[in-house]
């Protein structure tokens, strides 16, 4: 007779056993159900851009109460406490550990993503710092050119001058000489002037004298 209460007590104690499991099974399915994920909101101002406030966080975290785990006894664990078998915890871990693997590896595409558009920015600054060279370049290119004009136009300057004063040593001799070949001129123009005048004088002293005579004669003559 004890035997069978025994049996009785082992049954109920089972029993009492799978009900609290499927109790915490049921808690724990609506407290899943009751935190589910929270799809997180984008920054509509800044496209693509993920945004978290504190608000936020609860439904981002995976539901757990740690009253569920409370131990009075420690040598006398309660079977009401959640438990899981050894193959939820192996297929568990495996699926969180490819879980955290993945996050590893995208956070480090993130990282590279990171880098990436660092070199981009430098890329930019290096390539506008080029564009900048390549417009000073061009700037000094100009100048050098507008040099190289100048001092064409300084050279031909230069000839001009050199000539005009070849010119002008030359028009100064010719001056001189034209100078001289007009007092020449002057002076045998004077000559010539005299020498008509002399010539006058002469022919009126001969007419003068020949008068004269001629007067002689018809006095006489009459």
């Amino acid at each position: 007779m004890a035997k069978i209460n025994t049996t009785k007590a082992a049954a109920i104690a089972v029993a009492e056993k799978l009900a609290g499991r499927k109790q915490n099974s049921t808690s724990s399915t609506n407290s899943t159900s009751a935190t589910s994920p929270a799809t997180i909101p984008i920054d509509s101002r800044i496209p693509g851009l993920l945004t978290v406030t504190p608000d936020l966080v609860p439904g981002m975290m995976p539901p757990f109460q740690p009253n569920q785990y409370h131990i009075s006894d420690p040598l006398n664990p309660p079977e009401t406490l959640p438990q899981a078998s050894q193959s939820q915890l192996d297929k568990g871990m495996k699926i969180y550990e490819g879980s955290t693997r993945a996050l590893k590896l995208t956070g480090a595409a993130l990282d590279l993503t990171r880098e990436k558009f660092t070199v981009i920015g430098k890329h930019s600054k290096a390539f506008g710092a080029g564009i900048q060279a390549a417009t000073e370049i061009e700037k000094v290119k100009g100048n050098y050119l507008d040099y190289l004009n100048q001092k064409e136009v300084t050279t031909q300057k230069s000839v001009v001058l050199d000539v005009n004063q070849v010119k002008t040593v030359a028009d100064t001799s010719i001056s001189v000489h034209s100078k001289d070949e007009l007092n020449q001129k002057l002076l045998q123009a004077s000559i010539k002037a005299e020498e008509s005048r002399l010539k006058t004088v002469e022919s009126q002293g001969k007419l003068s004298s020949f008068k004269a005579q001629l007067g002689d004669y018809i006095e006489v003559k009459q």
